[in-house]
């Protein structure tokens, strides 16, 4: 499995569509900054803009979408400078099942958007997160993950209708089928020579070196045993990843393993001990010391993060 794979299934990447909105006219929506949650704008018909709270703008046509990965605060809108109406005025909780569509503004040129909104696990989305700019706009036509989303929401439940049977986690998975392919596009569009996490998925050998720390992290690697699974020397390993990620490979698999630590640490009744071993160390206080450094407080802290947990 690729490393992008990998970091979304370990981080229990999740979507869901909770708005389709109908615009007409002038209109305005505002989205309030969020910690738990990102968002993303698909355009089915017309054409909105959105602006970050940084002030970064993008116009978005039919079929383009725009990724808030960070969860800033920004506006969606035809009309950026018209009265905002908050999204949580408009949301509404799906009835049997059915997203009904939403109306706003009057007049006018009409538009279409969905609203989609994302979770993770932050810690093991880092990767992917930190190298994700404040806006991530895409065009998604001709994707058939895009196809099958406006035929699903061009379905109505008629008088006549039963209740429509799985269409929640139905609507999920088109979501998260959109948003992988959002990131994917977003991926193969990076100007080549780039630095940092992206632009590792798509080195030849950088990448290959990605899938097997990330799938396989707990395994004794070294630069010389990854070099022989991608096909590179030592030394050539050694010095393109540094290059094209800016790190030491063993600086970044250490991360990496500390990362998914601290999600045993949360999830598993695990003893420090053993979960320490998993990370590479060969002691509990060298881990401790080590976990302390990374998330600024020590494994036992950050275990109690679990008590107050919500189930996902």
């Amino acid at each position: 499995m690729d490393a992008l794979s990998e970091v979304l299934r370990l981080a229990r990447f999740s979507a869901d569509i909770v708005l389709d909105a109908h615009g007409r006219g002038a209109w305005c929506v505002s989205v309030p900054a969020s910690g738990a949650i990102a968002r993303a704008h698909l355009v089915l018909e017309g054409e909105c803009r959105v602006r970050s709270a940084s002030g970064e703008e993008a116009r978005l046509r039919a079929g383009e979408i725009a990724y808030f990965p960070h969860g800033e605060a920004h506006l969606v809108a035809s009309d950026l400078t018209a009265p905002a109406t908050s999204i949580a005025a408009l949301v509404r909780a799906p009835l049997a099942g059915e997203l009904a569509p939403v109306r706003i503004g009057e007049g006018g040129g009409a538009s279409r958007w969905v609203s989609i909104t994302t979770r993770c696990e932050r810690h093991l989305g880092d990767p992917l997160l930190a190298s994700l700019p404040a806006i991530v706009k895409v065009d998604l036509l001709g994707a058939p993950a895009l196809n099958a989303l406006t035929a699903a929401l061009g379905l109505h439940l008629s008088s006549s209708d039963a209740p429509p049977i799985g269409e929640g986690a139905k609507r999920e998975r088109l979501a998260e089928l959109a948003m992988v392919e959002t990131l994917r596009r977003h991926v193969q569009a990076l100007p080549p020579g780039g630095k940092g996490w992206l632009a590792g998925l798509d080195d030849r050998y950088v990448g290959r070196a990605l899938a097997l720390v990330h799938g396989r992290p707990s395994e004794p690697w070294t630069v010389e045993r990854l070099g022989r699974h991608v096909g590179i020397s030592r030394s050539a390993l050694a010095e393109r990843f540094s290059e094209v990620m800016g790190e030491p490979i063993i600086a970044f698999l250490t991360r990496w393993r500390l990362q998914l630590a601290a999600e045993a640490l949360l999830t598993t009744p695990r003893a420090v001990e053993s979960i320490a071993h998993d990370a590479g160390y060969e002691s509990a206080s060298a881990f401790s010391k080590a976990f302390r450094r990374m998330f600024r407080k020590p494994p036992s802290v950050w275990r109690k993060r679990a008590r107050g947990r919500q189930p996902r």
